[in-house]
């Protein structure tokens, strides 16, 4: 019955099945590289929260912060990947991929003081020649 399978054939289905077998072991690692393999800690979620409210973060992750706030979502389903399907959370997750990981790692955000406008009536500190 298998007389029609030839050298060649034997051959291209042990290559095929190695590489099935490759791609699938290759998809495992990058689920453990991309998603975290610990629940998200309380701590964990504040930096993301907070980092989500401040004028830092992108647009996309404004706005999942707002659906986070609604009660569509939670950061512990974002964070674990359980919504990663979902368009919004891979907008937020691409624009701010980086500094989300960082959060998360337990790094905190460094916040800068706003630097203080010039109002039009401030008189300049330094005088030119030209302003004479």
């Amino acid at each position: 019955m298998s007389a029609w399978r030839t050298a060649e054939v034997l051959t291209a289905e042990e290559v095929l099945a190695r590489s099935v077998a490759d791609a699938d072991k290759a998809m495992r690692e990058a689920a453990k590289l991309r998603y975290p393999q610990r629940e998200p800690s309380a701590e964990d979620v504040r930096r993301v929260m907070q980092f989500a409210k401040s004028n830092e973060a992108s647009p996309e992750l404004q706005a999942l912060q707002r659906r986070i706030a609604g009660g569509y979502l939670s950061w512990r389903q974002v964070l674990m990947g359980e919504a990663a399907d979902d368009r919004g959370v891979k907008a937020a997750l691409e624009a701010d991929r980086e500094t989300l990981a960082a959060l998360c790692r337990g790094e905190e955000r460094r916040v800068e003081p706003p630097k203080p406008k010039r109002r039009d009536d401030d008189e300049p500190m330094t005088f030119t020649e030209d302003a004479w």
